[in-house]
């Protein structure tokens, strides 16, 4: 095998671990990067570790801005988020979706 499929294999192992460490009491949350997003699914990259969460929408996901509320179909490929993963169990099912800062515009000069 070569070097780049036996990291690949062993971040997808970490990945998939990572809910069945977390500990139980409290809500688990999921920082990263949105990299897909489907009207089923949020793939979120991990700020700290780099891991890819896939994460469900249940029919009651909130998804906010700060205090707006918003839809799953406000989320965009690129979005920094903070996904409440409940007790982090697998399969994961987001509770909330809270997007990072304001979203990104382009300047029509």
């Amino acid at each position: 095998m070569t070097r780049r499929t036996v990291l690949s294999a062993l971040a997808l192992s970490v990945a998939a671990l990572a809910p069945a460490l977390a500990h139980e009491g409290h809500d688990h949350k999921v920082l990263g990067t949105v990299t897909e997003i489907t009207a089923t699914h949020v793939t979120v990259r991990a700020s700290k570790d780099g891991a890819i969460s896939v994460i469900a929408f249940a029919p009651t996901t909130k998804v906010t801005r700060g205090k707006v509320k918003l839809t799953n179909s406000d989320i965009k490929v690129g979005d920094r988020v903070v996904v409440n993963i409940g007790s982090g169990k697998t399969p994961l099912t987001a509770k909330a979706v809270e997007l990072g800062g304001a979203p990104t515009t382009t300047s029509s000069r």
